[in-house]
């Protein structure tokens, strides 16, 4: 290979893997490196002139899949050599479209170090139901080979979709997903004080069962007789966060002290107030900005009180991962997180 040849390759390769980069850290169509705009902005950075040195749509998405698969490779040998992970999952609606998305997290045992990678981000096609959940966090599993008997947990939210989800599919009891505990059956059970002792030691011919084993033994099936006996989930998990969430949105509804209903009337009215000033004028909305440095959010959880209180006792200081709310991604935070 002559110099000159050797370094139009060097160059091409360059151009290409920064570009690439641009594309996938910036989450760009793929179509923006065939953009006219694009080229003329490369060639004026770099200075060449010949445009067979810049990707194409069809060399970018190559770079991709090739990327992508050395992640998956890499990911599923780091999770191999670890005893224990957890891995959280949230599936959500964007532009008329369903996302699915798992995370795993793991403390390094020499370092104590944690670590946090992405799994997967699927496109799913149909409602929000547990079976679709459980399809997808079957895949994504099986993408990356994990065994059940190595997670931990798998932390979702509330809703009840996961926890159908989970009560169907996962072999050991569910925790925090609205199951009971088999267990708990094994235990030593009071008896009433209405029933004599005579009673119960006089019906010596009756056959006791024990129900924790029949329903350990069910449990331990994931559906023979259905079409999805290929899906077990592991342990599950609520988000406690999410938990606090939901009693400070809709629990503190149900709160019928007379004292705090007293002075969360007088607060919340103050509140409502200010934030109805807010948006009405401009001018208070500036002043807000100029002593606190920060625009106020918009709420879009339906409990409206529950932001007031928020912005009531501290300044609300967006969050990257707020643009989750209308775009299918995942904040950068995770996206960085390569494997080491």
């Amino acid at each position: 290979m002559t110099l000159p040849s050797f370094e139009s390759s060097t160059i091409k390769n360059n151009i290409c893997q920064l570009v690439f980069n641009y594309i996938v850290e910036e989450m760009r169509p793929l179509i923006t490196c065939e953009k006219p705009a694009f080229h003329r902005l490369i060639k004026g950075l770099t200075g060449i002139t010949d445009t067979a040195l810049l990707p194409n749509r069809k060399t970018i998405s190559k770079e991709l899949k090739l990327k992508y698969n050395n992640y998956v490779s890499t990911l599923t040998s780091l999770i191999d050599k670890q005893d224990y992970i957890c891995n959280t999952a949230d599936i959500w609606s964007a532009n008329n479209k369903s996302f699915m998305g798992m995370t795993s997290h793991f403390i390094d045992s020499k370092t104590y170090k944690r670590y946090s990678y992405v799994l997967g981000c699927r496109r799913r096609k149909g409602s929000h139901n547990f079976l679709n959940i459980a399809e997808v966090i079957n895949e994504i599993s099986d993408t990356y080979r994990i065994n059940n008997s190595k997670i931990t947990h798998i932390i979702t939210d509330n809703a009840s979709n996961f926890g159908k989800a989970f009560r169907t599919f996962s072999n050991v009891s569910t925790s925090g997903s609205d199951s009971y505990n088999v267990g708990d059956f094994n235990s030593e059970l009071e008896i009433d004080s209405d029933v004599s002792n005579s009673d119960c030691e006089n019906n010596t011919n009756v056959e006791y069962t024990n129900v924790g084993d029949l329903l350990s033994e069910s449990n331990n099936i994931c559906n023979p007789d259905s079409d999805y006996d290929n899906i077990c989930l592991p342990n599950h998990l609520t988000c406690c966060a999410h938990t606090l969430n939901l009693i400070a949105t809709t629990d503190i509804g149900k709160i019928d002290d007379k004292n705090y209903l007293k002075i969360s009337k007088i607060t919340f009215n103050k509140l409502n107030s200010f934030w109805n000033l807010l948006g009405r004028s401009t001018v208070a909305l500036d002043k807000v900005y100029d002593y606190c440095n920060v625009k106020f959010p918009v709420p879009i959880a339906s409990n409206i009180e529950f932001h007031l209180v928020i912005i009531g006792t501290r300044i609300y200081v967006p969050y990257p991962s707020s643009a989750a709310v209308f775009n299918p991604r995942f904040s950068l935070v995770y996206l960085n997180c390569a494997p080491q």
